[in-house]
């Protein structure tokens, strides 16, 4: 699932469920059946094959199914094989399987229309070298600039906390020169939320506040902080930072030639003399204050990309159906690709790692090889046909269902319903949630039927959620979105197979085939309905949430600046276990809890912190404008 699905719950989207905490109005609350659930029994031979799908699809051998790898490839033809296999007819171009396309996945730099010169005073210029002394950044994008140059610390403009790099001085139309990270790291009382590292030392945030403040272009160095801990000064990748194109010419340079630049003109603080990035960030360490100037010098930067693409495919099984029905269509799909070795979506960019996937999505792959061997193999055909579908480029933004939803392999207007895995693979720890079940007027009475019988831990969830099926939603077709909830393993290189609730993913894939047979044999298509507006969120908590399963309560990874729980006195890793008078059990419990609250209540949070148990008084508020 992309972390932004986290726009749409689509990329980086469970930054939803962080939402929910933040600002609980902004989706819908969980739905829980009101009957305990037992966990029902799943088939140990359907056990063994998900399982192994599972474990080839999250092997090292197919390197995190990244665009670009041979491990991509690899699981195409995974898919492609088996639906081969199970007598499919192909859904791709001219019979076959695959319907490919392209899709952007780097920015490579032009080295001949790219370059860095400082000249400063008595004539000197220092001309830096490509890859070894400096590297153009694509998160701020294009451009070419000659201007003067201001040192402004960190490039932190934070007026709440009294710290402001740029306050006083005029950077318009000039070349900014910053540190990378922020202040006082080492320091637990650091207005900067102590060792946590705040929403200051985003790249996003420093490429914003000198946008506000007009500059022309940023050049950035290390931090003197990670430079020690790392031993290394290393320059990030043009991609390093993402590919957003800040519309900002932006550079990454090394400590030993800013050195150089500073040598010569040192900064002034006092009577004391700052003449290397080490003592100007220790300074600020010390002082918590600014020692923005300008410098004489001017800076060339351009900086030039060119955009690299690479042939992606969808891979498509179809299963006629028979009778009356049988040119009606059920999609039912999920995406095969995750983040092959980063840093691009990675909760972990500097670390250049497999990112196997195993969650995301290896499960809702096998899912869908599972569901296409169970209809394929039933005893008569489907009266509805079933396209089985595995999407590729989720992970860059749902463009593998975007691109299936302009070139179907049957046209839209005869598909009926789509069904979507992603992440399924935690069903022992949180069971699991139906998204869109409110788009068909007839899923919720289907789905009662499809439950009657079993007794599954369900939660419809009362938002749609974000993945391959907002693509057919968006044509008005109805959709139904699986998904087992998030850990901490989320887009890390520790989502592995041994993480995996296999038996739990089956029973998950279970559900699935019951709630299919009721679509496929519904004697009407169902009809879609139109989620309506939802209403402002109305109340403020100001936390992000850990999303690890298995503690009891909700852990905080961080509390927003400024926010009602900071006021409260709120920490990261704080666990909130009581809100007013309700235990919280879990993070899906919280947003329920605070629903029923207002801006202006002020309530008791409970927060086990270390051994102890704190109640804080909150007074919670509006969302943030």
């Amino acid at each position: 699932m992309p972390p932004y699905c986290l726009r749409g719950f689509a990329r980086t989207i469970f930054l939803l469920l962080a939402a929910l905490i933040v600002s609980p109005g902004a989706i819908g609350v969980w739905a829980q059946d009101a009957e305990a659930k037992r966990k029902p029994k799943a088939d140990a031979q359907a056990v063994e094959r998900v399982g192994e799908d599972i474990r080839y699809l999250a092997s090292d051998e197919l390197e995190g199914r990244g665009p670009n790898t041979k491990g991509l490839e690899l699981a195409a033809k995974h898919l492609e094989d088996r639906f081969r296999e199970l007598g499919l007819a192909g859904g791709g171009l001219e019979g076959s399987y695959r319907r490919p396309f392209d899709i952007p996945i780097d920015n490579k730099v032009l080295p001949g229309e790219t370059k860095l010169v400082l000249a400063g005073p008595d004539g000197k210029t220092l001309e830096l070298a490509l890859d070894k002394d400096f590297q153009p950044l694509a998160a701020g994008g294009e451009g070419a600039v000659e201007a003067d140059v201001v040192f402004v610390g960190y490039g932190i403009s934070a007026p709440k906390l009294k710290y402001d790099e740029y306050e006083g001085v005029d950077v318009a139309g000039k070349v900014v020169v910053l540190i990378r990270r922020e202040p006082q790291q080492e320091d637990e009382k650091s207005p900067f939320d102590g060792k946590r590292t705040s929403s200051h030392a985003f790249i996003q945030n420093k490429i914003a506040a000198a946008k506000k403040a007009k500059a022309a272009a940023i050049v950035m160095v290390n931090d003197p902080h990670s430079t020690r801990r790392d031993k290394r000064d290393e320059l990030t990748a043009p991609n390093g930072f993402g590919s957003r194109g800040g519309g900002i010419p932006f550079a990454h340079i090394t400590q030993a030639r800013l050195n150089e630049l500073l040598v010569v003109s040192p900064l002034q603080s006092g009577d004391q003399k700052l003449s290397t990035i080490e003592e100007i960030a220790d300074h600020i360490d010390a002082t918590l204050q600014p020692v923005t100037t300008v410098l004489p010098w001017k800076a060339t930067l351009a900086c030039k990309f060119e955009t690299v693409r690479s042939e992606v495919t969808n891979v498509v099984g179809v299963l006629e159906g028979e009778g009356p029905l049988a040119d009606e269509t059920i999609v039912v799909g999920a995406h095969y690709d995750h983040l092959g070795y980063g840093p691009f979506g990675s909760r972990r960019p500097g670390e250049r790692a497999i990112h196997n996937g195993a969650d995301d999505n290896a499960t809702g792959t096998a899912a869908v090889l599972e569901l296409a061997r169970r209809f394929a193999r039933a005893d008569r055909k489907p009266a509805r046909r079933m396209v089985f579908v595995g999407f590729t480029a989720e992970e860059r933004g749902v463009l593998g269902s975007n691109h299936y939803v302009a070139n179907p392999a049957v046209p839209l207007d005869k598909t009926v319903a789509m069904i979507n895995f992603d992440m399924i693979g935690r069903y022992g720890e949180q069971g699991v949630s139906l998204g869109g079940v409110t788009s068909g007027r007839e899923f919720g009475d289907l789905l009662d039927r499809a439950t009657r019988e079993q007794d599954w831990n369900v939660k419809r969830a009362g938002s749609l959620g974000g993945s391959d099926h907002m693509g057919f939603y968006a044509k008005n077709i109805p959709v139904m979105f699986f998904h087992t909830g998030l850990t901490d393993l989320y887009h890390t290189p520790e989502d592995d197979f041994e993480t995996i609730d296999v038996e739990g993913a089956v029973i998950t894939i279970d559900l699935a085939e019951a709630v299919l047979k009721e679509i496929v044999e519904l004697p009407k298509a169902p009809e879609f309905v139109k989620a309506q507006p939802r209403r402002r969120a109305v109340v403020y908590l100001g936390i992000v949430p850990s999303f690890q399963a298995g503690e009891e309560g909700v852990r905080v990874q961080q509390v927003a600046d400024g926010s009602p729980a900071a006021k409260g006195g709120m920490q990261a890793d704080d666990v909130i276990i009581k809100l007013g008078d309700r235990e919280i059990k879990s993070f899906q419990q919280l947003p329920r809890v605070l629903g029923q609250h207002k801006a202006g209540d002020t309530v008791t949070v409970v927060v086990r912190r270390g051994d102890k148990e704190l109640s804080l008084e909150v007074k919670l508020a509006g969302p943030p404008q």
